[in-house]
């Protein structure tokens, strides 16, 4: 066949059954993974867990590839970690201590429904402060 990597291209393969486990949440293989390995969270958020299968080892290998190559929609900000989600193109940079579970609604105005950029500038370095001032509120 001619595949210079085969790991590369099997990875490939499990990353797009770990789309559909994403965005197909009908499927049967949706259905009798949910309740197993991530009974009360996304497949987005799931740990490894104990004793956990090959398959699903494997998948979630897979999932690790898909996130290192995407970036949430900010929408109202509600579920994403400043710290814990990847929504920036690099690790926020604090001026002072990072602050735990500050989320990106605590960055937005509510009432106006635009970046707060005065607590932007109180907060973030400047690379951090420019990229979080560019992205769109939906």
């Amino acid at each position: 066949m001619g595949f210079r990597d085969i790991q590369a291209f099997n990875l490939a393969l499990l990353a797009k059954q770990a789309w559909r486990l994403i965005h197909n949440t009908h499927s049967l293989v949706y259905r009798v993974y949910k309740p197993r390995y991530f009974p009360n969270c996304s497949f987005m958020d799931v740990e490894l867990g104990n004793n956990p299968s090959y398959v699903w080892r494997s998948l979630l290998a897979a999932r690790n590839i898909i996130c290192e190559g995407s970036k949430w929609k900010v929408g109202d900000g509600r579920t994403i970690g400043v710290s814990t989600h990847n929504w920036l193109s690099h690790e926020a940079v604090f001026l002072g201590e990072q602050q735990q579970g500050l989320m990106v609604k605590d960055l937005i105005d509510g009432h106006k429904k635009q970046w707060d950029r005065e607590r932007i500038f109180d907060l973030f370095a400047h690379r951090t402060r420019k990229e979080i001032l560019e992205i769109p509120l939906q």
